[in-house]
């Protein structure tokens, strides 16, 4: 890259109001964030809000944020009226991108994955605080938005942040196909489809239980990702129960039944090193999520297992169901999971499966393909380069 090249290479500014104390997917995209960045030779750096519970963030990563919560559980219509927070977040986030929009010849593009409405606001009046000249905003909307109560107030939001910057400077991602062409419906937007980087499992070799199919629901326990259906699982008694370990987030208190299913806890929040450890270690990925909240969201524990080579049980009617389906892949999609004798039966035949196997193994290597750090800096240059494109023909 030469001299110029490097005057026009952008800065990336991910904005991270709520680092969830560490729980999900935040950190370990942003990383990958970074690594995408330094393919391009751009800089990425990390602003974020102080969060107790993490004291080792990249070095890259400024805990600058206003550390106000947002995000509690009230009315959402009333959360918009909490106008002091959302001014204190305005500023802060002002403050520091003053630091970057400012520098001469130099590009800077706000990049926010994870929001609700009152923090994307905040970034509104923060870039009516700050030159808006070389400034471009990257939205990376993962959910069915506009399907909320207050979608109306996204499609405003997202109307006066295009309207405030230069043309082709606003773009709107997602990561899932489907989502993309709903989102993409309601906003009246044109939506870029963007990979899931945070997959660095393509090593991961099997490891062979002793007659024990292995069974992870991963992540927090919730309702929405199908609780009461590993309850259930985890208290059905069958001859072949006990051939089965789920293991589960410490938080979820499942108990093993005599001669159930067998149930092994682990801390909520994993290290890398655990989590890509159980995934090795696992045969079945559970995903009994609830088909209205995942019909259009992506799931990262899905892509990262599809990733690992391993057999991920879905609902049906739901994202993973339509990716399974795309590989004829249907024998791990659940139609009903009320009957866990049945699941039972399913999940041990699944795991001495060597069709099924053979058949993850042909999306795995189209997931290998797409869903990289290296897919994802390809997508950034060519938003980048589109949205250079679009200033200079106005």
């Amino acid at each position: 890259m030469n001299h110029k090249d490097m005057e026009q290479s952008p800065i990336l500014i991910s904005l991270i109001p709520n680092l969830m104390g560490g729980e999900g997917h935040i950190i370990p995209y942003h990383i990958s964030v970074t690594k995408a960045a330094k393919i391009l030779n751009w800089q990425h750096i990390a602003i974020v809000a102080p969060d107790s519970e993490i004291s080792d963030l990249p070095t890259n990563w400024y805990p600058e944020l206003s550390g106000e919560n947002l995000e509690a559980s009230i009315n959402p219509l009333i959360r918009i009226l909490k106008f002091q927070d959302i001014l204190r977040l305005s500023f802060s986030i002002a403050n520091e991108l003053r630091k970057y929009v400012l520098i001469p010849s130099k590009f800077s593009i706000v990049f926010l994955e994870r929001f609700i409405h009152v923090q994307l606001f905040a970034l509104l009046i923060a870039i009516y605080l700050i030159p808006t000249n070389n400034l471009s905003v990257w939205l990376l909307y993962r959910r069915d938005t506009h399907k909320d109560k207050t979608g109306w107030i996204y499609k405003i939001l997202n109307k006066a942040i295009k309207n405030k910057l230069k043309p082709g400077k606003f773009k709107i991602l997602t990561d899932s196909e489907i989502l993309g062409k709903s989102i993409s419906n309601y906003f009246q937007e044109s939506v870029t489809v963007m990979p899931i980087p945070h997959t660095e499992f393509i090593d991961i070799k099997e490891i062979h239980q002793n007659n024990e199919v292995i069974c992870w629901w991963a992540g927090t326990p919730r309702l929405e990702k199908g609780w009461d259906v590993v309850k259930s699982l985890v208290t059905c008694i069958t001859e072949d129960a006990n051939k089965i370990c789920v293991v589960a987030a410490q938080s979820s208190q499942l108990i093993s039944t005599i001669g159930g299913v067998k149930v092994k806890l682990i801390p909520d929040n994993l290290s890398n090193s655990d989590y890509l450890n159980w995934l090795e270690k696992s045969d079945i990925i559970l995903l009994p999520y609830d088909v209205n909240a995942y019909k259009e969201r992506t799931s990262g524990i899905f892509t990262e297992s599809i990733m690992a080579g391993k057999l991920p049980v879905v609902t049906a009617g739901t994202w993973m169901a339509k990716e399974l389906s795309k590989y004829g892949i249907e024998e791990l999609i659940i139609e009903d999971w009320s009957q866990p004798h049945i699941i039972v039966s399913k999940i041990i035949k699944f795991a001495n499966s060597l069709e099924l196997k053979a058949k993850i193994q042909e999306i795995q290597k189209n997931y290998q393909d797409f869903h990289t750090v290296e897919s994802y800096a390809r997508q950034m240059k060519k938003l980048f380069d589109a949205s250079d494109h679009a200033e200079n023909s106005n």
